[in-house]
């Protein structure tokens, strides 16, 4: 395929397991790719210099604050920007379909892509998080990052949106125990942006891109404490099917949605408590 108006940028902190199946998936196709690493202490520059792809180096602080430096510290060449998690791979099929809109549709300012996680070696059709609409790719100059941080980073983008049926894989390839400790981390950061959502009272739901953010703040987190997981994994098990993804889909459905949302819970109470002392 001919190289497109399309500049990816990948976040890195000791992704040796995964840096090179990402870049290889999407070099054949982008106009240039650009890695932030975090001060990795592994093989990842290495692999990266052996790619020859365009690397700089910032202090991790969040995910949107990353992307924000990059754009407006990094001299970028392209008309098109596509945010790609390392651990993240690209099929040629999505990648022809993302280079069709980005030279067709000229009213548009941002394009959602389907999520999908693909988690002991079999990828999760069914579900309330897999697949996931996200807003990765983004006209230059049209979008940024929110300041606050949270688990679901999403860019806000000023001009229409598309929604594409482009697909990216989320494939992680550490240890399940390395996975289960990723999310207890996620789940200390969730019930921050949660905290920080309600003392600012905010609800985030400008646009489509938001709607997964949106529908949490104005339906889930009304829910009763410790029982909203519960109610949360009955509906995307039974309701949104995650049954049909076999039993690697009764083992996300357990971790992903039940346990995480009972941690997050269980850290959202610890601060209630703390905000009242």
């Amino acid at each position: 395929m001919k190289k497109k108006d399309l500049s990816v940028i990948i976040l890195t902190f000791n992704e040796e397991l995964h840096i090179a199946r990402c870049i290889n998936s999407i070099k054949d196709v982008v106009d240039e790719i650009i890695v932030i690493d975090s001060y990795s202490t592994d093989n990842t520059l290495k692999i990266c210099e052996e790619l020859n792809v365009r690397v700089y180096q910032n202090k991790f602080i969040s995910y949107g604050k990353q992307v924000n430096w990059v754009l407006k510290n990094v001299d970028i060449k392209s008309k098109w920007i596509f945010r790609v998690d390392a651990d993240e791979y690209v099929q040629k099929n999505s990648l022809i379909e993302i280079t069709d809109i980005i030279s067709n549709k000229q009213n548009i300012s941002g394009i959602i892509i389907q999520r999908k996680i693909k988690f002991l070696n079999k990828i999760i059709n069914y579900g309330l998080t897999s697949p996931h609409h996200t807003l990765r790719i983004w006209k230059y100059g049209s979008g940024m990052y929110p300041d606050i941080d949270t688990v679901d980073d999403q860019v806000d983008v000023e001009g229409n949106i598309y929604l594409s049926k482009a697909i990216i894989i989320d494939h992680n390839l550490e240890s399940f125990t390395s996975w289960l400790t990723k999310h207890r981390n996620y789940a200390i950061r969730e019930a921050y942006s949660y905290d920080k959502e309600k003392v600012n009272n905010k609800l985030l739901d400008k646009d489509l891109s938001k709607i997964n953010k949106s529908n949490k703040y104005r339906i889930y987190y009304k829910l009763p404490i410790f029982i909203r997981p519960f109610i949360l994994f009955i509906y995307s098990y039974f309701f949104k099917l995650g049954f049909l993804s076999g039993w690697q889909g009764l083992v996300f459905n357990f971790f992903q949605i039940l346990l995480f949302r009972f941690l997050v819970d269980i850290k959202i109470l610890m601060l209630s408590k703390k905000n009242k002392t």
